[in-house]
């Protein structure tokens, strides 16, 4: 491999799994909001702010809280399902790609290196 390749990759690989790592969960922690907060035939009012993270994370985050105090009151199809099964399921997703592109990074690099 030449040199050159093997430089920008180096510098590349680190902001490729730094996406793998954190898009997954931060997907699972907005759909687990939005699917809380959908009300048929009305406009969501999630909607124009799916791309701002830290809003995004707040709102996950005082969800959570509410489920937290009232467990007991809260319906587990609608409300506690989506919002623990989806941010773990990103989790696990991100976990098993990462693993998967370290895998074929170190291959790329010891195949770029023994010739």
């Amino acid at each position: 491999m030449h040199p050159v390749l093997m430089f920008l990759l180096a510098i590349a690989a680190p902001v490729i799994l730094a996406a793998i790592l954190l898009i997954p969960p931060y997907v699972g922690i907005t759909a687990a909001s939005y699917v809380v907060y959908y009300r048929s035939g009305e406009a969501h009012p999630l909607g124009g702010k799916l791309d701002n993270v830290f809003y995004m994370i707040d709102v996950y985050s005082q969800l959570f809280s509410q489920w937290a105090h009232h467990i007991s009151d809260t319906s587990i199809l609608t409300y506690a399902l989506p919002l623990l099964m989806l941010p773990i399921m990103g989790i696990m997703l991100s976990i098993w790609l990462s693993g998967k592109a370290a895998r074929k990074l170190k291959d790329i690099f010891q195949h770029g290196v023994s010739y």
